[in-house]
């Protein structure tokens, strides 16, 4: 039925438009007036003894005209304000205000205003911008917000692009919603002056002045008044669900089979899972107060497992055909039972910490309590090891550790039945790995981790998805001249440096610095310019855009600073050099697994051809074959000068760097 929507809307408008120009007699008299439905007049007569069935079919093309360009205009400056609004804290500030003061105007005071001062063909218009310009501006604000702090809108800003044009796609889906609303409000509102006294003059037919005429007698021709009434009902339907699907991403609707379960105590997951170019056989089972680590090669399809374990169905699935339980219950994933079966027995820790920017870090954390005790929420946050005021700051505001420190402290509130953590130690150091520990003693949890050795300490079992290829030979690295200065660190030609430090110590803030600092060229010193400074952030999630394929995403800066107009060849070759082979090209980031967009992540910076590469915990989501496999594409690079700068927990990269640094205090040493 969704598929069908947009099909059905384009029918309704096409009627609305082109069936007034087949009836050329809608305004002759066919009859007495308010005469019933009968032979040959299917919806009878209106006031004036019209035909109301061909008054009906010919009486959208005026209000069309009107209402599409009226809404699409409010969208259009709507969307501009809001986005310009999203990208400063003094547009911000402006919109809050002006938005603020035009909403309370009473409504129906600016359209009787604009009724009795401007034209009809004006007013409508007029209005709609008064009104409806800034809440377009709030719902696109709200939707851009969240994403201004996103890496692929860092990465358009570093390779010389307006933010705007990487926004725009990401909140397309929005746009879009809120422009189906628009039209329908222009709808509304013409009609409303129309009712009133002020709309086109006769005998034009017009649904809005057909209810005016013909209330009079509705009672002895209902037709007259339900037909167009009903024919503006269809057009607002058909406006705003085309438009509001036609926003979303389409899916291929997956196979899905449910089988019985037999009783359990603890966890089971029983079946065969396909998605894309992966299929899972499953036969998991933990027992209660025990945990099961999950390991395996990025893109085996750990995280897909635990969204099944979840009582949810991975975004790429295909097929399902098997069982889910848990203490005998069976759970049919993708469910509206599922979801309430998660609320109350499950904490679940992502590979995104997925903290709302809008909100403290308390209130967040408070969510999963029974009751908001403040008290409760500093004691989890103080066995995560947290700072004091931790929970006064917004997500923006801490660390990447301490983020995954705050996620884990939530999904721990409220003593769930079961623990479900996705790489819940990529970003933490050894003290901070102690606590999460610490924390899984004695709980039913099932844990993803690339750390053999900690899931070795803390888990009763190990399922490995895959074996992982030989580790690639690695290749020497030259060390030439300085290139990059800044922050008391200087980075030479083709140099790694490992930087190494607690979670909260300040690395990723030194790389956000280091970004705006000089870099060295043959003419002197001077700053970077687009391209030249690349960073590749942790946030895996955040660092593609939604909206675009991963070709795009990683065409991009080849297009922006390089002049290639037709990049995809070279984004795919740039995707293989980083283990991701041609069927990823088209895929968005959704379609991919955390260390797949990872290495998406480093191919669109090293699309750059940067001279200095920050990055920040490269390797956190991969496993080690494929986290040598990535190195190995720097050291590629490093031969040809790229100095790299790379911030890690995992002292075994030192191994593989020229010089290692650690930053403590504040200080570098």
């Amino acid at each position: 039925m969704r598929r069908r929507w947009p099909l059905a809307g384009l029918l309704v408008l096409a009627v609305a438009v082109f069936a007034g120009g087949f009836l050329p007699g809608t305004a002759a008299t066919v009859g007495p007036p308010w005469s019933p439905a009968g032979a040959g007049l299917p919806l009878g007569t209106d006031v004036l003894g019209r035909d109301v069935l061909s008054r009906t079919l010919a009486g959208g093309a005026g209000l069309l005209a009107l209402a599409l360009p009226a809404g699409v205009l409010t969208t259009a400056l709507g969307t501009l304000a809001g986005l310009a609004a999203a990208s400063s804290a003094a547009g911000e500030r402006l919109l809050a205000r002006l938005s603020g003061a035009v909403l309370m105007v009473p409504a129906l005071l600016l359209v009787l205003v604009g009724a009795v001062v401007l034209p009809y063909w004006a007013a409508v218009p007029v209005v709609m911008l008064l009104l409806g310009v800034p809440m377009s501006a709030r719902v696109v604000h709200a939707t851009a917000r969240p994403l201004r702090r996103a890496g692929f809108v860092e990465a358009a800003v570093a390779h010389g692009e307006s933010p705007l044009r990487e926004l725009l796609p990401a909140v397309a889906g929005t746009v879009l919603a809120d422009l189906g609303l628009r039209i329908g409000t222009a709808l509304q509102l013409a009609v409303a002056v129309t009712v009133l006294g002020f709309g086109p003059p006769p005998p034009a037919a017009d649904w809005a002045s057909m209810l005016r005429e013909n209330l009079p007698g509705a009672d002895l021709n209902p037709w007259s008044v339900l037909a167009p009434a009903g024919a503006l009902a269809a057009l607002a339907v058909a406006v705003t669900l085309t438009l509001d699907l036609a926003g979303r991403r389409r899916t291929r609707k997956p196979h899905i089979v449910h089988n019985g379960l037999s009783k359990n105590d603890g966890l089971v997951l029983a079946g065969t899972w396909r998605g894309g170019d992966r299929e899972l056989h499953l036969d998991v089972r933990v027992g209660n107060g025990t945990v099961l680590g999950v390991t395996g090669a990025s893109g085996a399809g750990k995280t897909s497992l635990l969204r099944l374990l979840l009582g949810d169905l991975p975004p790429a699935t295909t097929s399902w055909h098997g069982s889910l339980g848990h203490r005998g219950t069976a759970i049919r994933p993708g469910t509206a039972r599922a979801r309430r079966w998660r609320r109350a027995h499950v904490g679940f820790l992502g590979q995104d910490p997925a903290l709302d920017p809008l909100r403290r870090i308390g209130s967040s954390v408070a969510d999963g309590l029974r009751s908001r005790d403040s008290r409760a929420v500093r004691e989890l946050l103080d066995r995560m090891g947290l700072p004091d005021d931790i929970a006064r700051r917004y997500p923006h505001q801490i660390s990447g550790g301490e983020a995954q420190r705050v996620a884990l402290a939530r999904a721990l509130a409220g003593d769930p039945e079961l623990l479900v953590l996705d790489e819940p130690t990529s970003a933490l150091d050894g003290e901070t790995l102690e606590r999460v520990t610490a924390a899984l003693a004695g709980r039913t949890a099932v844990v993803v981790s690339h750390d053999r050795a900690w899931l070795a300490r803390v888990a009763g079992e190990v399922l490995d998805l895959g074996q992982e290829p030989a580790p690639a030979e690695r290749l020497v690295v030259r060390v030439g001249e300085p290139v990059f200065r800044g922050g008391g660190l200087e980075l030479h030609e083709g140099e790694l440096v490992v930087l190494l430090g607690k979670s909260g110590a300040g690395k990723t803030t030194l790389l956000r610095n280091l970004l705006r600092a000089g870099l060295i060229r043959k003419d002197g010193w001077g700053r970077p310019r687009p391209g030249e400074v690349e960073l590749l952030a942790q946030d895996a999630y955040g660092a593609l855009n939604p909206a675009r394929t991963l070709a795009d995403a990683v065409g991009r800066p080849l297009r922006a600073l390089h002049g290639i107009r037709r990049p995809r060849a070279e984004a795919v070759r740039l995707l293989a050099e980083t283990g991701l082979g041609p069927e990823f090209a088209g895929r968005r980031p959704d379609e991919c697994s955390g260390g797949q967009r990872q290495r998406a992540g480093l191919a669109r910076a090293l699309a750059a051809r940067p001279r200095v590469l920050l990055a920040d915990e490269p390797t956190s989501a991969l496993d080690a074959a494929t986290a040598d496999a990535v190195l190995d594409a720097l050291d590629r690079r490093r031969v040809r000068g790229l100095a790299v700068l790379l911030v890690t927990h995992d002292e075994r990269l030192a191994a593989r760097a020229d010089r290692v640094l650690k930053i403590e205090e504040g200080q570098l040493r």
